[in-house]
């Protein structure tokens, strides 16, 4: 199980107190635990998976390989398998990239443009960065009813 917690004068202080304390009730008095404590990691946004989404489909566009192809065979090309059992089965399964941390994430990216020779969009550019803060990519504006596309001669 997983609590998180800041540092409050030289302590813990448990962001869910009441259910680290019913968590805890589960355990007989005198039995032995282990708690695991490591700094928090900033997790990749969910601005940043919008913009890996967008260099999906630019590599999309220059490949021919589909968005979902690709980000299958990237997962597994850079990023360690999650071992778990499964009914009992050890088995490797492909990793996230839900879990990475920003600068990890930052890091598949550069290998991804290493691997395919497709630059990767400047994100300034692409409306999902000011400087070093992600903010929600640029609202699209998509054809009215009235649209009618002009015919090339």
């Amino acid at each position: 199980m997983q609590f998180r917690a800041v540092i409050e004068n030289g302590k813990p202080r448990i962001d869910t107190p009441e259910s680290y304390k019913r968590y805890l009730s589960g355990f007989n008095e005198g039995e032995k635990i282990v708690i695991d404590i490591e700094k928090k990691k900033n997790k990749r946004s969910l601005s940043q998976n919008a913009y890996y989404h967008v260099y999906l489909s630019v590599i999309e566009a220059e490949t021919g390989n589909t968005a979902d192809d690709l980000h299958e065979y990237f997962k597994r090309k850079f990023l360690r398998p999650q071992e778990k059992t499964i009914l009992g089965v050890e088995m490797k399964l492909p990793a996230s990239t839900t879990n990475l941390s920003k600068h990890d994430f930052s890091e598949f990216l550069d290998r991804i443009c290493a691997l395919t020779g497709v630059p990767i969009p400047d994100p300034v550019l692409a409306g999902y960065t000011t400087g070093n803060d992600y903010v929600s990519a640029p609202k699209a504006d998509y054809p009215t009813e009235d649209y009618k596309p002009t015919e090339f001669e």
